[in-house]
């Protein structure tokens, strides 16, 4: 019932809301004017919601357009049915992380303000909701604030901080995997003590020489590397960090006093109902390196920091996410089994604390939980990713009900007296805050996208289903050029997702403005999710194991080869291929293998996997997926025969490649090998270089490289195309 509810009261108003008029398609510059709600909390009695905006700011300097990302947070009265939004935080900062206090009177958030050279990490931020007033930090911490949590009590907030391991006394109780050394074999000051002198001399003993070496590496000259995880997403991370707690006491003047001095990091922290009980995610009381850990455990302890121990601790589970009951007697959490990750599907659990016994909540549902609450209201709502969209969910009599529409996505979402709030993105419109009351009825509460959309003309995709040959069903996507003519045929765009386990559907916001940007250029788009995709469960999920290539292929060529037989527009002879990460190496497979495409795009993927193995911060996937490491001959046959660069001699598509330069994901050694080949082969290759930046690009990227990278794309798409279609119409 609530599901067409959904869709006779929302979609309607949001196609057809504009003023008539000649609408345009989407062009590039669009993308600047997308806002997203990222987060969003409702007040314990439900009478307002904070949120918080994503947006992008332009600025003219020079006579040049430059873009930034802001995050500011927002007010929604929900007991007034006129209400507007108002704005609470301004400028170029990004805000978030916010909790609303018991009484609804403060708003705790994160500040991280690039401009300020005396706070440069992100530090906790309180402001006055129901009185006038600035937000003012309440936090100062060396090594930043984050993730506050109100005390029941409203005087004293939880907070974390990320301290390196260098700066804490004592020795971690994990093995330093240090050949020949232990921790702290050299004389260092305690940490924290600036006055003691330390013997660091080049020319001195055993131990002066140690610690001068130290010092230098203190410095990254050298960087010195021991751990196995030692790759960030931009940078090296060679040393470890600590989060540890920090309670701020409110009514002493925002004194910090620091709760947790050990090495184990303390995660998804909250205080029980009383106050007196702290739970949180940590890894398991063991000696072994955090890096190799495959699992985490649920911890308890004091408010005050002592008597830390496990309540959730098992070899075969990874835990996360506790929560405690509204009476205190449970924790909720979420689980999966750990022997398969990447595969193995989360789902909530419920701990009798006296009892010890576990429950499982909605144990039929297939898909993994994504981000899961206990609501006010005693009811637990949870996302997950289920055929196209991440719907909201309720556990009820053992079953999960659906609150939102099929392929909608959920961004974030919450509750408080009995009102739940989500963000909701969906083809129409990417990104709307909406009231869902208790008979279901959504009410818009937001207009961050709807306004500008209502000049534009939007390419709505069709959803089908094929079955493939040894029974698997995919589920893919049509959409059709903006304003296309019938009897007249189009260029079509295979478009695939990465992971390789993510997934794509009308509910997913990072293709929204890709989607409409190729229809709006005249080109038609098919996109699926083919085994290996998350959202159909288990099996699914692991149908690609030690089959990257072949299978996976099959299914998005299944789904074009579909699609052509039932839409006559598509155009046979003037189709391409695009995807980014799994699906840059999907591109190479399948233009190394089938040549029917007139050129591909390749987006920071990965060609080569067993240096893949050596290269990336992803490089678990080579043994999670393939079972082994490359050092073996059995998986070394396996990889080899897995890798698209061992079929490069075969591509003759002409094929552009995108890389961002410091993209520590996957590695730009991936695209310098298959352009080089491709290049002594005389192929028709280009390689495109990103300065500066990750493998988030298209995605966080600065806003510049995200429409300079979609741009080239078409451009090199158009060489190829023949499209008689002329330019989208230019923003204003």
């Amino acid at each position: 019932m609530r599901a067409s509810i959904w869709k006779i009261a929302i979609f309607p108003v949001l196609l057809y809301s504009a003023a008539e008029g000649v609408k345009q398609p989407i062009t590039m510059t669009d993308m600047l004017k997308i806002r997203n709600v990222t987060d969003v909390e409702v007040a314990r009695d439900g009478s307002f919601a904070v949120y918080a905006v994503r947006s992008i700011h332009t600025e003219m300097k020079n006579g040049e357009p430059e873009y930034s990302y802001r995050s500011n947070l927002w007010f929604i009265d929900l007991n007034d049915a006129q209400a507007k939004p108002a704005q609470l935080t301004f400028g170029a900062r990004n805000d978030g992380a916010f909790s609303i206090s018991p009484d609804g009177r403060n708003l705790a958030f994160v500040r991280s303000d690039d401009s300020a050279r005396d706070r440069p990490r992100g530090q906790v931020w309180l402001l006055p909701l129901r009185s006038p007033g600035e937000p003012k930090p309440v936090t100062s911490l060396e090594h930043g604030a984050g993730n506050p949590v109100w005390r029941p009590d409203g005087l004293a907030l939880l907070v974390s901080s990320a301290i390196p391991i260098s700066k804490i006394e004592g020795k971690p109780h994990w093995d330093l995997e240090r050949p020949n050394r232990e921790w702290f074999d050299w004389e260092r000051p305690k940490p924290g003590d600036q006055q003691t002198k330390v013997d660091a001399r080049p020319d001195g003993d055993r131990k002066a020489i140690r610690a001068w070496l130290e010092k230098n590496a203190s410095k990254d000259n050298p960087t010195v590397i021991n751990r196995i995880n030692f790759i960030g997403e931009q940078a090296l991370s060679p040393e470890q960090t600590v989060a540890t707690l920090f309670l701020i006491d409110l009514a002493v003047g925002n004194k910090a006093t620091q709760l947790t001095r050990d090495f184990y990091s303390r995660g998804a922290f909250s205080f029980s109902p009383d106050g007196k009980q702290i739970v949180y995610n940590s890894t398991p009381p063991v000696a072994t390196h955090p890096d190799r850990l495959r699992r985490a455990s649920v911890w308890m302890m004091n408010a005050d920091g002592s008597g830390a121990r496990t309540v959730l601790d098992n070899e075969a589970w990874s835990y996360g996410q506790p929560r405690f009951s509204a009476d205190g007697a449970s924790l909720y959490f979420t689980a999966s089994e750990s022997d398969q990750p990447g595969f193995r599907q989360a789902k909530v659990g419920r701990l009798n604390l006296a009892s010890k016994e576990i429950s499982w909540l909605a144990p039929d549902w297939k898909s993994a939980v994504s981000a899961y609450q206990v609501g006010r209201d005693g009811i637990v709502r949870f996302t997950s990713s289920w055929h196209g969209g991440e719907p909201l969910l309720e556990m009820a009599d053992g079953r999960a009900i659906t609150l939102t529409p099929p392929q909608t996505g959920v961004a974030a979402f919450d509750e408080g007296g009995g009102k739940v709030v989500a963000a909701l993105i969906s083809v129409p419109n990417p990104s709307e805050l909406y009231l869902i009351g208790k008979d279901g009825r959504p009410k818009q509460l937001t207009e961050l996208n709807s306004v500008w959309l209502a000049a534009k003309t939007i390419s709505l995709p069709e959803q089908r289903w094929i079955t493939r040959p040894d029974g698997t069903k995919v589920q893919y996507w049509v959409m059709n050029p903006v304003n296309a003519q019938p009897g007249k045929k189009y260029p079509w765009v295979l478009d695939m997702h990465g992971g390789p386990s993510a997934m794509w559907g009308p509910g997913e916001f990072s293709m929204w403005h890709e989607f409409q940007l190729f229809c709006s250029w005249g080109y038609g788009v098919v996109y699926s999710n083919p085994r290996g995709s998350s959202g159909y469960g288990y099996e699914f999920q692991r149908a690609n194991y030690k089959n990257w290539g072949e299978g996976p292929a099959g299914d998005v060529l299944a789904a074009l080869d579909d699609a052509m037989s039932r839409n006559a527009m598509i155009d046979r002879d003037r189709l391409f291929l695009t995807g980014g990460s799994y699906a840059g190496y999907l591109t190479a497979w399948i233009i190394g293998h089938d040549n029917r495409f007139q050129a591909a795009a390749a987006q920071r993927g990965v060609y080569e996997l067993n240096t893949f193995f050596g290269e990336g911060n992803a490089f678990r996937l080579v043994e999670n997926h393939f079972g082994g490491f490359p050092w073996e001959p059995e998986s070394k046959k396996l990889l080899d025969q897995q890798s698209p660069f061992t079929y490069v001699d075969r591509i003759r598509t002409p094929f552009l490649i995108l890389h961002g330069s410091q993209d520590f994901r996957t590695g730009v050694s991936q695209s310098e090998m298959i352009y080089k080949a491709l290049k002594q082969l005389g192929r028709p290759v280009e390689y495109v270089r990103y300065p500066n930046i990750g493998h988030e690009q298209t995605r966080s990227g600065p806003p510049l490289a995200r429409m300079d990278h979609m741009m080239r794309i078409v451009e090199f798409f158009e060489r190829y195309s023949k499209n008689d279609r002329p330019a989208p119409v230019e923003a204003k």
